[in-house]
């Protein structure tokens, strides 16, 4: 039985199961953790046999390989149940009532963007309680199979932290707003959107001069980076704080 099962791949790989008090890592170490992990950050899809292959053997792998990971995916079948894992000698794929956390913040943060303010912030902070844990499988540091789901985590971070800064700041949680903002600057010192939203947070906390140094820390790493200016979209933002100070409008926008 596999009901209320959930795969953790922020901050080290782990399965949950709903209705336990233990957090406990697959019973398999070795290969078939390795494989746990590589269909667990496929986003659902399914995996070839050979990306399997490849990723499990990077260097040399073994004259039967097929065969091997046919073997592994028994393994996790009796550890986790047969419905975990799905497919054959194509390919494999995780079954759709597992769960996983990084999947799940996706979901997340794709609900919290849909524009209804409402729920927005409530929902984009339930995405960054999980894809703050940590980043995507930390013990595999080097795998290449890895990179495509720890480039979707910082993207989906990003994101995240720009709609829950433009949300707070409309909400007038004006410190939440502020502190998630400059999360986001410190991980992405060119993020126009963090900017912004950092800046609309000063504002309206009646602090129009730290909203202006905000914005001049922005024109000075873009030029020092990039050699480029602040966005029209920037600029305007920094035009109407110094023409009606707090009165001045702001559209959240990423």
């Amino acid at each position: 039985m596999i009901f209320g099962m959930e795969i953790r791949v922020l901050g080290g790989l782990e399965v949950y199961r709903a209705g336990r008090t233990d957090r406990r890592r697959p019973q398999r170490p070795g290969k078939g953790r390795t494989l746990l992990a590589i269909l667990a950050v496929a986003g659902g899809s399914a995996v070839t046999m050979d990306r399997v292959v490849e990723a499990l053997w990077p260097h040399h792998p073994p004259r039967q390989s097929e065969q091997n990971v046919a073997t592994l995916v028994s393994r996790l079948r009796t550890d986790l149940g047969r419905a975990a894992v799905l497919g054959g000698r194509t390919g494999y794929r995780l079954g759709p009532t597992i769960e996983v956390d990084l999947s799940q913040a996706a979901q997340l943060v794709d609900r919290a963007g849909d524009g209804r303010p409402a729920t927005t912030l409530t929902t984009v902070v339930a995405a960054l309680r999980l894809l703050t844990r940590g980043t995507v499988l930390p013990e595999y540091p080097d795998a290449g199979w890895v990179r495509p789901a720890r480039d979707w985590h910082t993207g989906l971070l990003r994101r995240a932290r720009t709609i829950a800064a433009q949300s707070a700041v409309a909400a007038g949680h004006l410190d939440l707003a502020a502190t998630t903002a400059r999360a986001a600057i410190r991980d992405d010192p060119l993020d126009e959107a963090a900017y912004r939203a950092l800046m609309a947070a000063y504002l309206a906390a009646d602090e129009p001069v730290r909203a202006v140094r905000a914005y001049h820390r922005l024109r000075t790493s873009l030029d020092h980076e990039l050699g480029l200016h602040p966005t029209p979209a920037t600029q305007r933002l920094l035009v109407d704080i110094l023409r009606y100070g707090r009165e001045a409008s702001w559209t959240p926008s990423t």
